[in-house]
């Protein structure tokens, strides 16, 4: 059952930039109990980044797939149903082929990039909505989602199917305890080219479209992927024309990477809170005149779900706060 909060008050958990892990995805789905949480909030970032094939053996017998340079064997369907669930857990992708499949889109990576690895990920997050929301119909407790900028757009046909996960991109959502929460998943350039990138022009209208429609700006949740620029919490390695870190004095270079349309926002409104990610290895908070803006980080890639617990008060604002990992 749901935590029954008391009335002008909300008990949130915020995560955000799980790419794919399904250990990642059911931890942050069981914090809804673990934390007796009152709604999750998910900040983008939902899709893994690789695709392994599997290859069927000719005779029948057995699949072959390479991992981390070398090759290994899979005898029994038990053993490949094992491993295809370690590769979710670390946010990887897998699909059975043929060898001549495997051939075929060897020679046309375009295709692999086009429509094998979309259909992957499709195909997981379906299953995931699915997961949600058998869980979250016993347990009374609304999810918030949306997508990242590493997202294919499509997927938000995966997220409009829920009813108890919504999605929350580009609208106003009342979150328990009635306050107002915004959300963006999409990012400032980045040097990736990912698909859900906007100029910093195109972000501001995106943002003010819906903070000018708060009733209170001052008591609103601002859950907005990339997080402000010149903070804690857009810190990142600085890279060269061939994405490789820059090196300064025998010390990695460190820049920058946040949007200047979300701090002009951020300033401009004076949220109760803004909620980031984007930047993994850049979690901490920061003050922004009255609004603490707040990016948990990820460790996606070992399983470790990096999470943020917020409790609100009408009153007071952030009543306390507190990085969680687990």
């Amino acid at each position: 059952m749901a935590r029954r909060s008391k009335s002008g008050q909300c008990r949130v958990f915020f995560a955000a930039d799980i790419h794919g892990s399904e250990r990642c995805f059911r931890k942050w789905l069981n914090a809804a109990q673990v934390y007796e949480v009152d709604v999750l909030v998910f900040g983008g970032d939902i899709a893994g980044k690789v695709l392994v094939p599997i290859v069927a053996n000719s005779l029948g017998t057995g699949y072959t797939v390479s991992l981390h340079g070398r090759t290994v064997e899979v005898e029994s369907q038990q053993a490949l149903t094992e491993l295809q669930t370690q590769l979710r857990a670390a946010g990887r992708y897998s699909m059975v082929l043929t060898q001549e499949e495997k051939r075929h889109y060897d020679d046309n990576a375009k295709e692999v990039a086009e429509d094998l690895f979309p259909a992957a990920v499709r195909g997981v997050l379906t299953d995931w909505v699915t997961l949600a929301e058998e869980r979250l119909s016993g347990w009374h407790v609304p999810a918030y989602m949306m997508l990242g900028n590493d997202d294919y757009p499509d997927l938000t046909d995966a997220l409009l199917s829920g009813v108890n996960m919504v999605n929350a991109e580009d609208k106003i959502v009342e979150l328990p305890g009635g306050f107002e929460m915004i959300s963006l998943g999409y990012s400032n350039p980045t040097p990736w080219n990912s698909p859900r990138e906007l100029g910093e022009d195109a972000l501001r209208d995106r943002i003010n479209a819906m903070a000018e429609r708060l009733e209170r700006p001052e008591r609103a949740v601002f859950n907005l992927h990339c997080p402000p620029r010149g903070t804690h919490l857009d810190q990142a390695a600085l890279l060269d024309a061939d994405f490789r870190p820059v090196v300064k004095g025998g010390q990695m270079a460190i820049t920058s990477v946040g949007s200047t349309a979300v701090r002009d926002a951020i300033e401009r409104y004076q949220p109760m809170v803004g909620l980031h990610g984007h930047v993994h290895e850049s979690p901490g908070a920061q003050r922004l005149g009255r609004t603490l803006a707040i990016n948990p980080g990820s460790e996606y890639g070992d399983g470790v779900l990096r999470g943020l617990l917020l409790n609100l008060d009408e009153k007071r604002g952030v009543r306390s706060w507190q990085f969680v990992q687990g």
